[in-house]
């Protein structure tokens, strides 16, 4: 074998790379836990792990779900777990659902192969259009459009698994997953929770990321905007857009908090927690408890 055919493979088998670890992430989960702890959903015609942490009082206020992602941008499944346990001693009963938003197709070889001058012609002109260098930093080949239909289908499959439980319904996303759960649930109003905690919501990519900004204002539901300091630029850049929005359209239940990114604590024992997830689960209290939960 020569060394271009060498190098051909090898660039192959690391394209493959994040497809295969798309594809193992729920199986992944799954066997990070003991036999039992993990439950399964149908979400379409996969099945998709969720974790349960039972509420610690003896009554409980409703039914939590935190969505989490294996990207930065989004709380972690061990951010999601210390969250879970923080709201399960205020009497939350807390659904951790995992979540991996899907790429796009690229196009095969084939369908490269068959493209008309017509086609290239096309790409060529839109090539030639004049684009900012930040407007646009998807990676991997995300859609907006096909990630909210994810969503949707998965917010559908875990409504159905919680018909039967009684009290308030509270939902918990970070970063991209965040600003994903406000257009699902403007696509989908039967989707709309009694209250939504959007941990920096942003979109990589301009036009989204700025129609987030009134998604949220016109929102029907009480939202927690929780911005984390020095997050990343996106968000940066409509976080004060989105609390002037919401108070020109009179949106009542709606709250801005800024949370630092560095924390000064002293504690004699050691809680060996996470001290930003305290913070955020202390004005999720907070917030509910001035929803009159």
């Amino acid at each position: 074998m020569n060394r271009k055919s060498i190098t051909f493979y090898f660039f192959v088998m690391v394209s493959m790379f994040p497809v295969i670890a798309y594809g193992d992430f729920f199986n992944d989960v799954s066997n990070a836990y003991l036999p039992g702890e993990v439950k399964s959903i149908m979400v379409g015609e996969a099945e998709a792990p969720i974790i349960e942490v039972e509420a610690k009082t003896p009554l409980s206020l409703g039914t939590a779900i935190i969505f989490t992602e294996p990207f930065p941008s989004s709380l972690t499944l061990a951010e999601g777990n210390s969250l879970a346990d923080l709201l399960a001693e205020k009497g939350w009963h807390v659904v951790i659902s995992p979540v991996n938003l899907p790429l796009a197709p690229k196009p095969s070889a084939d369908e490269a192969a068959a493209s008309t001058p017509e086609d290239d012609a096309a790409q060529n002109n839109q090539a030639d259009e004049a684009i900012h260098p930040r407007s646009n930093q998807l990676t991997q080949y995300l859609n907006f459009e096909t990630a909210t239909s994810a969503l949707i289908l998965q917010v559908n499959a875990l409504n159905n698994y919680l018909q039967n439980r009684s009290g308030y319904r509270m939902v918990i996303a970070q970063g991209m997953l965040a600003a994903t759960y406000f257009s699902a649930a403007e696509l989908q109003p039967n989707l709309h929770p009694d209250t939504f905690i959007a941990i920096s919501p942003f979109w990589p990519e301009d036009t989204t990321n700025n129609l987030l900004v009134d998604t949220m204002a016109k929102a029907e539901y009480p939202v927690l905007d929780l911005s984390l300091s020095a997050f990343n630029d996106w968000e940066a850049s409509t976080t004060l857009k989105r609390k002037i929005r919401a108070k020109n359209e009179l949106k009542i239940h709606y709250r801005q908090i800024t949370i630092p990114s560095s924390f000064l604590a002293f504690s004699i024992k050691e809680t060996q927690k996470n001290p930003q997830i305290q913070i955020i689960a202390n004005n999720i209290i907070g917030w509910t408890r001035h929803l009159g939960w």
